[in-house]
């Protein structure tokens, strides 16, 4: 039986449903940037690799969708460990770079400063929070638990402030919680590579 919830996230959860009525459609295009091995039509708008080894907004096991709303947020995003540390060009591995029309009823709106407000948190509390070494430790970050409490309230995703472009949007989407007339339509779908399993063998 998995642990309870301490107080300040239940308390966080409780303030995440009453602003599902602020909720915003979101009716655009995202790019994601993504390994080789998960880019095919299948793999590619399966948020797979988020669940299996979390993210920002997403612990492991929860099933998330991230893009950008632009390329180079999109870039930067996908480069943000050579951005970070610096590391060689020659440990560069090959990406597949792609849009994806999202048609979306309910998102929760974490631009808008207005709803950080409500849930007690600033742009830069969100945008700097060290999610990997909060998860690392075996904990849930802040960012992670919003992510988890809007899963919770039925939100089709979150629009988010970029960590790496500060002025770029992200947008996570909860593939579990799409509603009826939601979809999501990944642009040149016939110019992916095939899925892994029948790439030749070496």
């Amino acid at each position: 039986m998995p642990n309870p919830d301490p107080p300040e996230v239940v308390e966080l959860f409780d303030v995440i449903e009453s602003l599902v009525c602020d909720a915003i459609p979101f009716n655009g295009t995202i790019v994601r940037s993504v390994g080789t091995r998960y880019a095919s039509e299948g793999e590619f708008l399966t948020g797979k690799g988020a669940a299996k080894y979390g993210s920002r907004w997403n612990r492991p096991g929860i099933v998330a969708i991230y893009g950008s709303t632009d390329i180079l947020t999109a870039t930067m995003e996908a480069y943000q460990q050579f951005l970070a540390f610096g590391f060689s060009l020659s440990s560069m591995q090959p990406r597949v770079t792609a849009g994806a029309k999202i048609v979306l009823q309910e998102v929760f709106d974490l631009t808008s400063p207005t709803n950080r407000r409500k849930i007690a948190f600033s742009r830069n509390e969100l945008v700097s929070e060290d999610w990997h070494a909060i998860q690392s430790a075996g904990d849930e970050s802040w960012t992670q638990a919003i992510g988890r409490g809007a899963l919770k309230a039925g939100s089709e995703g979150l629009l988010v402030p970029s960590a790496q472009n500060p002025k770029g949007t992200n947008l996570v989407i909860f593939p579990k919680n799409l509603h009826a007339g939601s979809s999501m339509k990944i642009l040149g779908k016939e110019a992916l590579p095939p899925h892994p399993s029948i790439w030749p063998e070496k």
